[in-house]
């Protein structure tokens, strides 16, 4: 089975209070990105790889990548669009191989476990789409048009994460019919579920941390230095 690995980078670290696009921020004296792809290192299933940068930063994502040792022959840097679906349409559209899937995994997910990401590559192996997730530990309610809000049963819901993992043609459809259709989703399970494909999820480890505010990268910090792996 081979697999290509998208991995949209664009995010502007606005909400960081970062200089730079959030996925060069250093952590430990690297790059953010790069302890991320440090996750796929020894996959033999990925076949490619394609960071997707903010647009205008492509030779700093170039530059970030320099050593980065994969079982891929590279790793291509592609620049991104206004959204993270323009973004990972951009990655889908730069590739050069014909994987059997597709795995896409935000960047700002560095601390991903190995067994996850195996573990959703296989999920979706058997039924076309399938998606890390997790419960949620806090209440939860949802808010009302007058302003109301209703407590939900957490119980029966799921937090989505990456990676979300792809049969190839079934993500490039997805992908073809949004922009077809004008149809906006915050990840690519939205699309795939809307062309009628059900995404299988796959319960994740708390430590999958997103990097999105300023406490997230202290806690990063102490979570690599305490030898998360």
């Amino acid at each position: 089975m081979s697999v290509a690995l998208v991995l949209p980078a664009a995010g502007s670290g606005r909400r960081l209070g970062a200089a730079l696009p959030k996925a060069l921020v250093e952590v430990a004296g690297v790059p953010i990105v790069r302890h991320t792809l440090a996750r796929f290192a020894d996959m033999s299933e990925i076949s490619e790889v394609v960071a997707v940068s903010p647009p205008g930063m492509v030779p700093e994502f170039r530059e970030a990548m320099v050593g980065v040792e994969l079982q891929a022959d590279e790793v291509r840097v592609v620049a991104g669009g206004a959204t993270r679906q323009a973004s990972v349409w951009a990655g889908l559209e730069s590739l050069v191989t014909e994987p059997d899937m597709v795995c896409v995994h935000d960047a700002a997910r560095p601390l991903v476990q190995t067994a996850t990401i195996r573990a959703v590559m296989g999920s979706a192996a058997r039924s076309g789409a399938a998606s890390a997730a997790v419960r949620p530990s806090d209440s939860v309610r949802q808010e009302a048009e007058d302003g109301t809000t209703l407590s939900l049963d957490r119980s029966r819901l799921w937090l989505v994460q990456t990676p979300q993992c792809f049969a190839t043609e079934l993500i490039l459809q997805a992908h073809r019919h949004a922009k077809a259709t004008g149809v906006e989703a915050t990840d690519d399970a939205q699309l795939v579920e809307q062309c009628g494909t059900p995404v299988s999820l796959v319960e994740t480890e708390d430590e999958n941390l997103k990097v999105t505010r300023p406490l997230d990268l202290k806690v990063l910090a102490l979570l690599l230095a305490g030898g998360n792996s």
